[in-house]
């Protein structure tokens, strides 16, 4: 389940701590609080999660200059689909699919990108990497 909320209220309910440096405006003010909601991230390997599944785009490319677009890539990509995942297995760069089942500690997310099932989250130093799978292709 996703809970809309204003960034300031879950800021003072749960005291966050990101994951990576974010900027002003940045998760923006109108987020989602998830609740045992289950998401799909996918990954470059096909049978473990590694430590780059967990980079956002601002710490790969930390030289470019992301203007406007600076928020989406503290982030990281998340759709809420297994099967739009599946179809995504169809791009060079993916060979796997990571299940997350996220709460509220675990960061915010909110719908963004022209697809329905995308969403970007802003992760917490709390989200426990081993708590996730690799979904069986």
């Amino acid at each position: 389940m996703l809970v809309a909320k204003k960034l300031c209220e879950y800021i003072e309910e749960y005291n966050p701590t990101w994951s990576v440096d974010m900027p002003e405006n940045c998760p923006p003010e109108d987020i989602e609080v998830p609740f045992s909601h289950l998401f799909y991230r996918m990954s470059a390997n096909e049978d473990k999660v590694v430590d780059d599944d967990w980079k956002t785009y601002s710490e790969i490319s930390p030289m470019k200059d992301w203007g406007a677009q600076l928020p989406l890539a503290k982030g990281l990509s998340l759709v809420n689909n297994e099967r739009k995942a599946r179809k995504m297995l169809k791009l060079p760069t993916f060979k796997g699919i990571i299940e997350i089942t996220l709460n509220p500690h675990d960061g915010v997310v909110k719908h963004t990108g022209t697809h329905n099932s995308h969403y970007t989250w802003w992760r917490t130093i709390s989200f426990n990497k081993d708590d996730v799978k690799m979904v069986q292709l």
